[in-house]
């Protein structure tokens, strides 16, 4: 008899922990929606990675990303320092996740958008004004190869001394000269990616351009670059992944706090509450018993996913408001169904100075630690006794939530014979 009633109180214990850790992870995830937790480290990730402010304003706000609220910014739009401060730090979308190859594509179109007018506008413009032959279709291609791989100034060298308009030749051999001289004085090989280096040449923070010249050191043509600065971003994600994870264990044990002292969820008094009533303890853990742990997982589930969604590569996103509807009722559910177990939550406050303590009908009122007025100093003699037991029974309570709804699934299921 005895030991069925201490396994009936363990299992009160462990359903009311996993009950609680279930509504800590339904509120992280209303907060993650309301503050846009992933959103913000997916910000500070890029920021990690682009340190360079009119690239990084840039890149926020390009139509392909859209990271930050507010105007687009297009890769070769004039943006001071001011401005590019101020789009930093405005508002951000609900972005959980960037795909990789975007974000190079946008950062290549961003870096090189200059370099490419620089090296290749005279000439273009000069194909431009040519005839429509098949010169002209014929010197745009080599020069489109030469952008995209950087091979094939040679050929359109060859190319050019063959064109039998003098105008043209002349015009475009000059505007190739050019492009030679440029070259050289960047000190790039013809080999290269000729616009994309030239154009990291023009980004002024030395730390960004430090970084993605290493990152393209061994980089011939502009696959290979994409695939390297495609890892880099991966890289810098995965660490922005661990900030994130990081940030949210230190919400989840405030929130457990919070829930704790809101709440008054005393472990030291719910045990005791449940070993003095037979009934309530059967009527616990009974509930516990017919408890589907399974749909319990996908209650977590359901709030875990809520926080990492567009993090695993989807496009589909749940509008910010529906999450936080889904997330607020599932975590109203889950404190009903707390409450529906009669145990002893919550405070209030009843004024016991008329009633003595030496009554012994009376006595156990003041050992009530639901009641405020018992932990008043001079209200009750044995207050601090009542305050150290609360603050043993609340942490207790705090560090049992800490371990996770998984953590307790799995106990409840071993003690309830479902394992």
């Amino acid at each position: 008899m005895l030991d069925s009633a201490i396994l009936e109180v363990i299992i009160g214990m462990v359903f009311v922990y996993s009950l609680l850790s279930i509504l800590v992870t339904q509120i992280n995830s209303v907060l993650g929606s309301v503050l846009r937790l992933r959103a913000r480290h997916l910000r500070d990730g890029i920021s990690q990675l682009v340190h360079d402010p009119i690239v990084r304003a840039k890149v926020l706000t390009h139509p392909l990303i859209r990271l930050v609220q507010g105007d687009m910014t297009l890769p070769d739009q004039r943006v001071s320092d001011e401005q590019a401060a101020s789009i930093a730090a405005g508002k951000l979308n609900n972005v959980a996740w960037i795909n990789p190859k975007t974000f190079v594509n946008v950062l290549i179109n961003v870096v090189r958008v200059d370099s490419d007018k620089e090296l290749f506008g005279a000439m273009l413009n000069i194909i431009d004004g040519m005839p429509a032959t098949p010169d002209r279709r014929k010197l745009r291609l080599i020069v489109n190869q030469i952008v995209t791989s950087g091979e094939g100034l040679d050929q359109l060298r060859q190319t050019i001394d063959e064109i039998a308009e003098p105008i043209y030749k002349e015009a475009l051999a000059e505007a190739l000269d050019q492009i030679d001289d440029e070259i050289g004085r960047l000190g790039l090989e013809p080999n290269s990616i000729i616009s994309l280096m030239a154009g990291l040449r023009t980004v002024k923070n030395q730390y960004l351009r430090n970084a993605l010249e290493t990152v393209l050191a061994t980089s011939k043509t502009l696959d290979e670059a994409e695939e390297q600065l495609a890892a880099w971003f991966d890289e810098g994600m995965a660490r922005a992944t661990e900030t994130f994870k990081n940030t949210m264990l230190v919400v989840s044990l405030v929130v457990g706090v919070v829930i704790a002292l809101v709440m008054n969820v005393d472990s030291v008094n719910l045990a005791r509450t449940l070993w003095d009533d037979p009934a309530l303890r059967t009527l616990v853990a009974d509930t516990a018993r017919r408890a589907d742990v399974t749909a319990l997982q996908a209650q977590v589930d359901a709030a875990a996913a809520s926080l990492q969604e567009g993090a695993d590569g989807t496009t589909e996103e749940t509008p910010p408001a529906t999450q936080i509807r889904r997330s607020g009722e599932a975590a109203l559910n889950t404190i009903n169904t707390l409450l529906e177990l009669r145990l002893p939550l919550g405070w209030r406050y009843t004024d016991l100075s008329g009633i003595s303590p030496a009554d012994a009908t009376t006595a156990p009122l003041f050992n009530d630690s639901n009641n405020i007025w018992n932990f008043i100093p001079g209200n009750n003699p044995g207050w601090l006794s009542l305050v150290l037991a609360k603050v043993i029974g609340l942490f207790l309570t705090v560090i049992a939530i800490a371990q996770g709804a998984p953590f307790w699934f799995n106990i409840l299921r071993k003690i309830t014979g479902r394992d």
